[in-house]
C-alpha cells in the first residue's frame, strides 16, 4: 500500500508488539496448562492417549525387577529401548517388599525405584501394575504368606477387613509414598497404574472391594496418574473386572482375531484409546511339559494388526528371566501344575538376556510404527565357561531331617502356622498299633514342598 513510512514511533510500537503477538500465537495454541507441565492424560475424543498434549501411542514389554539381577537390569532394559519399545511395564511383588509383616526390603534386586530411574534413563515411560494380587506365576501370585497367618481364614482378594487391613497399611503407609515421586507429572516415568490384577477372572467378583483399592490408590497418588483394569477379552471377564472411573484393557496372545478381542473391550470403554495390556509372545513353562514356543511370524503378524489400529500394546514378557529360589508359583488346570525357575516365555530377549530371531523381527514390526533409536543394539550377554562340575549324593531329606528344626504338635501345622514362608516341610509320625506284616511300630513320613 502507497504512502509514507511510518513514524519512528509508530514503528518502535510495532516492533514492541510483535513478540506479544508471537507469545499470544503459542498460548493460543496450548492454552491449557499442560504445554508448560508434564501430562498423561486419556483423549476420549479421539480415542487416544495424550502425552504433555501431544497424541501418544506405546508399544512396551513386561521385565519384572525381581526376576532379574540389579547388574543386568540397565542392559536388559536398554536392549528394549533399542527394539522400538517405549514403555516398561513391571509388577510390584508384595512378598518381596515385606517379607514378615513390618519388615521393608526395599535393597538391591528389591530396589524399585532405582529400576524404574534406569529405566527413565533408557527414555522409557512406566506402567506399573500395584497388586496387590499379581499372578505372574509367582508363589502365591506375590502375596506374604504370612496374610494367612494373621487369620488363616482370611478371604484373600475381597473386602474381608482383615484382609483389606493389611493392604491399606501396604498401600497407604508404604508403597504409594514411594511410587508418588516416580509420577510423570512430577518428574518420574510412571504413566500409568493398574488396580488389582485380572480381577475378571476371580469368583468373588467383589465390587466393594475392587472400589475400596481405586479409593485408596486416588487417596495416596491423587487424580492425577491413568488408572486402569487387565483382563481377558471374553464378556465375562470384563463384567466382574471393570471398575467404575478406572479404564478397562484387555489381555490376548497371537492368533487372536485383534479386532473381535478389542469389540469386546470396546463393549466396556465405548471411547479411548485401544490397549491390549498383555500380549503373549510366547507361554510359560510346567514341570514335566516340553518347553513352550511360539513362532516368530506368528507373533509379529498380530502385533503388526493391533499397532495399524492404532492400538497400545504391551508384551507380556519382553524378558521373562528367572524365578530365583522357591518364588516361582503353580498353576491348577486338571491337575496340580509346578513352574519351574525359568521364566523364559519364549520372549524376545532369552532368558540369559540374549536378542533372539523373535527381537529382529518384531523389531522389523515396531519401527514401521515408532522410530527405532539411533545406535548398535547391545550384544548377547557375556557367557562364563566353569568347566565341568561335580556332584555326590550327601543323604537323602529324611537322613537330614535331624538338622532341621523340629515342632511337636497333635495334628499337621501348615506353612504359615510354623512362620515358613516356603522350601520344604518334613512331617514325621508313629502311628501306635500295628501293621500285620511287622511287630514295630511304623514311621510315617511326608514331605510338602512349597514355592
Amino acid at each position: 500500500m502507497g504512502g509514507r513510512p511510518p513514524s519512528s514511533r509508530v514503528m518502535a510500537l510495532l516492533v514492541a508488539l510483535l513478540p506479544l503477538v508471537a507469545l499470544a500465537g503459542v498460548t493460543a495454541k496450548h492454552p491449557d496448562k499442560g504445554s508448560q507441565e508434564r501430562s498423561f492424560v486419556i483423549d476420549y475424543d479421539n480415542n487416544q492417549f495424550l502425552k504433555d498434549g501431544r497424541p501418544f501411542r506405546y508399544v512396551s514389554g513386561s521385565i519384572h525387577y525381581f526376576r532379574v539381577l540389579p547388574s543386568e537390569w540397565r542392559d536388559r532394559l536398554r536392549k528394549m529401548r533399542m527394539a522400538g519399545f517405549n514403555a516398561l511395564q513391571t509388577y510390584v511383588e508384595w512378598a518381596s517388599h515385606e517379607p514378615e509383616y513390618g519388615m521393608y526390603d526395599f535393597s538391591g534386586m528389591r530396589n524399585l525405584t532405582h529400576f524404574l530411574t534406569i529405566a527413565q534413563e533408557e527414555d522409557l515411560v512406566v506402567i506399573l501394575r500395584l497388586g496387590p494380587y499379581m499372578d505372574a506365576e509367582r508363589d502365591m501370585g506375590g502375596f506374604p504368606y504370612w496374610l494367612l497367618n494373621k487369620n488363616p481364614d482370611m478371604r484373600l482378594r475381597s473386602s474381608d477387613p482383615t484382609y483389606l487391613k493389611y493392604v491399606d497399611i501396604w498401600f497407604r503407609d508404604v508403597l504409594l509414598p514411594i511410587v508418588k515421586p516416580l509420577l510423570y507429572e512430577n518428574g518420574g516415568p510412571i504413566i500409568m497404574l493398574q488396580v488389582e490384577n485380572e480381577y475378571g477372572s476371580y469368583p468373588d467378583c467383589d465390587f466393594a472391594y475392587t472400589s475400596h483399592l481405586r479409593d485408596l490408590v486416588v487417596a495416596g497418588v491423587g487424580k492425577g496418574p491413568v488408572l486402569f483394569t487387565t483382563d481377558g477379552d471374553g464378556k465375562n471377564y470384563l463384567k466382574c473386572g471393570k471398575i467404575p472411573e478406572v479404564y478397562a484393557t484387555v489381555d490376548f496372545g497371537s492368533g487372536t482375531n485383534a479386532i473381535k478381542a478389542f469389540e469386546i473391550m470396546r463393549l466396556f470403554e465405548p471411547r479411548g484409546p485401544l490397549v491390549n495390556s498383555e500380549y503373549y509372545p510366547g507361554w510359560l513353562d510346567h514341570w514335566g511339559v516340553p518347553h513352550n514356543t511360539v513362532k516368530a511370524e506368528v507373533v509379529a503378524k498380530t502385533l503388526d494388526v493391533m499397532l495399524a489400529l492404532n492400538a497400545s500394546v504391551n508384551m507380556y514378557m519382553f524378558h521373562g528371566g528367572t524365578s530365583f529360589g522357591f518364588t516361582a508359583g503353580s498353576n491348577l488346570g486338571n491337575r496340580f501344575q509346578a513352574c519351574p525357575t525359568s521364566y523364559d516365555y519364549d520372549a524376545p530377549l532369552s532368558e540369559a538376556g540374549d536378542p533372539t530371531e523373535k527381537y529382529w523381527v518384531l523389531r522389523n514390526v515396531t519401527g514401521k510404527y515408532l522410530p527405532l533409536p539411533p545406535g548398535e543394539v547391545p550384544p548377547a550377554s557375556p557367557k562364563f565357561g566353569y568347566g565341568k562340575v561335580s556332584l555326590a549324593p550327601t543323604g537323602s531329606v529324611f537322613q537330614m531331617a535331624d538338622l532341621l528344626q523340629k515342632v511337636t504338635n497333635k495334628w499337621p501345622l501348615t506353612f504359615e502356622e510354623l512362620l515358613v514362608p516356603n522350601g520344604i516341610v518334613v512331617y514325621q509320625t508313629v502311628l501306635p498299633f500295628r501293621i500285620v506284616s511287622s511287630s514295630l511300630p511304623v514311621v510315617y513320613e511326608c514331605v510338602y514342598n512349597t514355592g
